[in-house]
C-alpha cells in the first residue's frame, strides 16, 4: 500500500471523491455499493469508509435490518415492522453503525423500505436516542416520523451537539405537546443554529412565544403558517447577533405596536434574509423597520391586504440599500381590484432607485401598475446589475401600459447581465433603434422574455426589433387570450427564422 493512504487527510478525500460518484447534492451519496466494497477491503480503509457510508440517513431502515433477522420483518408493501425489543446483547452491530451517523435528512429514496410508525416506541425504549446517535448533530424528524403519537420523541432526540433541527407538525397534534418541545429547545439544544417548522397539513393555530435565551447561536429561523408568532418572539430572536435568515407567517392579530419604538443598532444586526407571509403590509414594515444589519440581500414579501400606494412606498423606504433581491406580492382576494385607489405610479416605487445591488425585483397582483419608459429607464440606469426583473399588475388591469419597446432598449444597454423580463408592453410602434450607443454585448445573457398581455402591431417589424435588441432570446411567454397570444406567436416564429442583423432606423 502507497504510504500517502496512510495519510488520513488524502484518504478522506479519496473516499468523498468515490462515495459522490458525480453526484451534485452532498446529501445523497451516488455509489453507496463502492464504499460498502472500501470498506471490506482492509482495516486501513474500514473506518473512514464507514464513517462516509453512514454519516448521512435518509430512513432508520438500514440501521434496523442491521439487527438480528428475528427483530424484524418486512410484510406488504414494503413496510418494515420491529416484532419485539432487541435485547441487550442485539445491540452490537447497530450500535457499530448508528455512531457514526451525524445526519438524519431529506432527500428520501421513494423505493426505500418504510419504517412502520409503531417501531419507533420500541426502539428507544430500552436505548434512548442520545445513546444510539451519539454523533448526531443534524436531525429532519419528518425523515423518522410523521404521526402525532411519535411526535414528543424529538425532546429525546435534542443535545448540545444538535445544530440543525427540522419537523413537521402532526395534523392531529395539540398546541400543548408542540409547545412542550419548543420549550426545550433552548434548554437542551444550546448549540442549535437551524430550526425549521413545517406544516403539510392543517392543524391547529396556536400562538409561540420564543424565548432565544438559550439559543446564541441560532442563524436561520422558518416557522410554519400554522404558528401564530407573537411579537414579543419577533423582539427576543431581533435580538439575537447571528440570525441571517428569517421567515414567518404574521397572522391578523400579530401586535405591530409592540415593535414600535424597539429598533436600535442591536436588532437583527446580521439579517441577511427575510420572507414573511402577512396580514397586511404594515406588520411586514414594523419588523423590517427593526432590522440594523447592513446586509440585509433577500426581502420575499406576501400579504393578504390589499395596500395602497402610501403604505407600499412606507415600506420600501424602510428596507435599506443593501437589498439585491425583492419580492412584493399580493395574495389576490375576491374583493381584490384593480381600479383606484390600487392604481400604482412610478413614484411608489422611487425608493428603490437606492439599492444600487439590486439583482431581482418581482412585484405581483399589487394593483394596476401605471408604469412608464421614463421610469424603466431610470431603474435601468440605477440598477445595473439587474438580472430579473418582473413588473405584473392584475389579470384584469383595465390600464393600457405607457411603457414601449423602448424600455426593452434601456434594459438591454444598461443592465448587462439580464437574463429575464416579465412586464406588459405597448409594442403598437416600432422606436428608432439608435445603434450607435446600444452595446450588443448587454444583451447577450437575456433568454427569457414574458410580455403577458402585451398589445401589439406590425408582427415582423416587433420580431426584427426584438431579434436586434434580445438576440439570444430562447423564450416568449404570453398571457393573454388567444387571439393576442397568436399574433405574438407569429413574432416569436418569425424571430427564429431572422439572423442576427443591426436593424435600419427607417422601420
Amino acid at each position: 500500500m502507497h504510504q500517502s493512504l496512510l495519510i488520513d487527510e488524502i484518504l478522506s478525500l479519496i473516499i468523498q471523491f468515490v462515495a459522490a460518484d458525480g453526484q451534485r447534492d452532498p446529501k445523497r451519496l451516488g455509489n453507496t455499493s463502492s464504499l460498502a466494497r472500501l470498506a471490506r477491503t482492509c482495516r486501513c480503509f474500514m473506518e473512514c469508509a464507514l464513517d462516509t457510508l453512514w454519516r448521512t440517513q435518509h430512513s432508520l431502515s438500514p440501521l434496523i435490518m442491521c439487527l438480528p433477522r428475528g427483530t424484524w420483518e418486512i410484510h406488504s408493501g414494503n413496510i418494515l415492522y420491529l416484532m419485539r425489543t432487541p435485547t441487550e446483547s442485539e445491540w452490537a452491530r447497530f450500535d457499530m453503525y448508528s455512531r457514526r451517523v451525524k445526519s438524519f435528512s431529506y432527500p428520501k429514496p421513494a423505493k426505500m423500505t418504510r419504517l412502520h410508525e409503531d417501531a419507533l416506541p420500541l426502539i428507544f425504549a430500552e436505548r434512548p436516542p442520545l445513546s444510539l446517535f451519539p454523533s448526531l448533530s443534524s436531525l429532519d424528524f419528518s425523515i423518522l416520523s410523521c404521526n402525532s403519537s411519535n411526535f414528543t420523541l424529538i425532546r429525546d432526540f435534542l443535545s448540545p451537539k444538535l445544530t440543525n433541527l427540522s419537523f413537521t407538525l402532526p395534523r392531529k397534534m395539540g398546541p400543548q405537546g408542540i409547545c412542550g418541545v419548543l420549550e426545550d429547545l433552548p434548554q437542551k439544544a444550546t448549540h442549535l443554529e437551524n430550526l425549521t417548522i413545517s406544516s403539510f397539513f392543517p392543524v391547529t393555530s396556536f400562538e409561540l412565544n420564543i424565548s432565544t435565551r438559550g439559543l446564541p447561536d441560532l442563524r436561520r429561523l422558518v416557522v410554519s403558517s400554522s404558528i401564530r408568532i407573537s411579537a414579543q418572539s419577533v423582539l427576543n430572536i431581533a435580538s439575537l447577533r447571528h440570525v441571517q435568515e428569517l421567515a414567518l407567517n404574521l397572522h391578523p392579530d400579530f401586535d405591530a405596536n409592540v415593535l414600535h419604538d424597539s429598533a436600535n443598532n442591536s436588532t437583527f444586526p446580521a439579517l441577511q434574509r427575510l420572507s414573511l407571509a402577512a396580514y397586511d403590509l404594515p406588520q411586514c414594515t414594523s419588523i423590517v423597520s427593526l432590522i440594523s444589519s447592513p446586509r440585509l440581500e433577500d426581502v420575499s414579501i406576501s400579504y393578504d391586504v390589499q395596500a395602497r400606494c402610501s403604505v407600499i412606498t412606507s415600506f420600501l423606504s424602510v428596507i435599506g440599500t443593501s437589498v439585491r433581491s425583492i419580492s412584493l406580492r399580493h395574495n389576490m382576494q375576491t374583493n381584490t381590484i384593480a381600479d383606484t385607489p390600487f392604481v400604482f405610479y412610478p413614484s411608489t416605487f422611487a425608493p428603490l432607485f437606492a439599492c444600487r445591488n439590486l439583482r431581482s425585483i418581482q412585484v405581483y397582483n399589487l394593483g394596476t401598475l401605471n408604469l412608464d419608459d421614463e421610469f424603466i429607464i431610470t431603474a435601468a440606469k440605477a440598477w445595473s446589475k439587474l438580472e430579473d426583473i418582473r413588473l405584473c399588475s392584475l389579470p384584469w388591469s383595465f390600464i393600457i401600459p405607457s411603457i414601449s419597446l423602448n424600455a426593452l432598449t434601456a434594459l438591454t444597454q444598461y443592465c448587462p447581465q439580464l437574463t429575464r423580463v416579465h412586464l406588459s408592453l405597448d409594442a403598437r410602434e416600432i422606436p428608432e433603434l439608435p445603434i450607435s450607443s446600444l452595446t450588443m454585448g448587454g444583451a447577450q445573457f437575456l433568454e427569457v422574455l414574458n410580455i403577458r398581455d402585451s398589445v401589439i402591431g406590425h408582427t415582423e417589424l416587433v420580431a426584427q426589433f426584438l431579434r436586434a435588441t434580445i438576440p439570444n432570446m430562447k423564450t416568449l411567454y404570453v398571457e393573454a387570450h388567444p387571439e393576442l397570444r397568436d399574433k405574438w406567436m407569429e413574432v416569436k416564429a418569425y424571430y427564429d427564422q431572422l439572423s442576427v442583423v443591426p436593424i435600419h432606423n427607417d422601420l
